[in-house]
């Protein structure tokens, strides 16, 4: 089956390359089409801070298709982002996958929106005081946590986090250069996810934190796993029960560490145009209004669609 795949890209860099056909903006690199987001033909480089990923390619299902086309992003993007030296960001992004020979596309759609508050009381109050007060958690891991939080990238986030829980455990040493309380890790961590970032006596190699930070990146057996949510629930349990020892700081959080520029509603479905003859994301994109709701497109729900598109 043939697929066409386009992807929104979130950067600040200015695509002003016109090296497509027929002078169309845009350029090609590895089979990947890269161009301006034009809601008007008229729009320029600098209308809207997005650009368009379009690629084809033969594949067994939609979900191959998709990984195929991510493979590439995974490749072209943070290049971009090295030579352009602004950010991109394609992950959280909208994608629109078309199978040959069908008048339906299947439709990741994504509507951002600002960050949503938490309260601020009695509670939060006390465990403010108390850690003005106590010297139990040492400066620096305020200081990386903070960063952590302020962070909107996953793996940088995820670093900042590991970096904050090491000045929790650091422990000074008759020669200066500190060690770590192994002891105290297993106890904020708990024995598994101690494990699975910082791996086991003489067999740390692989481990999580070692590879992020000796330049390893995920392997595949980290996909699918929250290691931010996982992390950020331990830290959190353990200030409560041996610091605070009590529960000051909210352990139902949903979506914890919010951020004012970093929210969006995520959703899938399959859709059909109804007054356009083309499926083109920037064009459902922009029919989609603040309820995630089309005027000129119509979901579609059809479970042979979805077990075999």
């Amino acid at each position: 089956m043939r697929y066409r795949l386009e992807q929104r890209i979130h950067t600040l860099a200015h695509n002003y390359l016109e090296l497509m056909p027929d002078d169309q903006p845009g350029f090609s690199v590895e089979g990947v089409t890269l161009s301006p987001w034009q809601v008007n033909r008229d729009d320029g480089c600098r209308a809207h801070p997005y650009w368009l990923a379009t690629w084809e390619i033969e594949a067994e299902n939609r979900w191959k298709a998709w990984r195929l086309f991510w493979d590439k992003l995974t490749v072209i993007a943070p290049r971009i982002s090295l030579v352009s030296q602004c950010y991109i960001d394609y992950i959280h992004q909208p994608l629109l996958i078309l199978r040959e020979g069908y008048d339906t596309a299947f439709l990741v759609y994504v509507h951002e929106h600002k960050g949503v508050g938490l309260t601020f009381a009695e509670d939060e109050l006390k465990a403010l005081r108390f850690f003005l007060e106590s010297s139990q958690v040492p400066d620096e891991f305020f200081w990386y946590w903070n960063d952590a939080t302020n962070a909107t990238g996953y793996t940088s986030k995820l670093v900042l986090m590991l970096v904050a829980v090491e000045a929790l455990v650091n422990k000074s040493t008759p020669k200066g250069k500190p060690d770590k309380d192994w002891d105290k890790l297993v106890q904020i961590l708990g024995p598994e996810l101690k494990k699975e970032f910082w791996g086991e006596e003489k067999n740390s190699h692989n481990a999580l934190r070692h590879r992020l930070a000796h330049g390893r990146y995920f392997g595949p057996e980290h996909g699918g796993v929250n290691y931010v949510d996982r992390l950020h629930k331990r830290i959190v349990t353990y200030l409560n029960q041996a610091v605070l020892g009590e529960n000051l700081i909210s352990e139902s959080v949903v979506n914890p560490q919010r951020h004012p520029f970093a929210g969006e509603y995520v959703g899938h479905s399959f859709i059909r145009a109804l007054e356009v003859d083309e499926l083109r994301l920037v064009s459902v994109m922009s029919d989609m209004n603040s309820d995630c709701e089309f005027t000129k497109y119509e979901r579609i729900v059809d479970q042979n669609l979805t077990d075999t598109y």
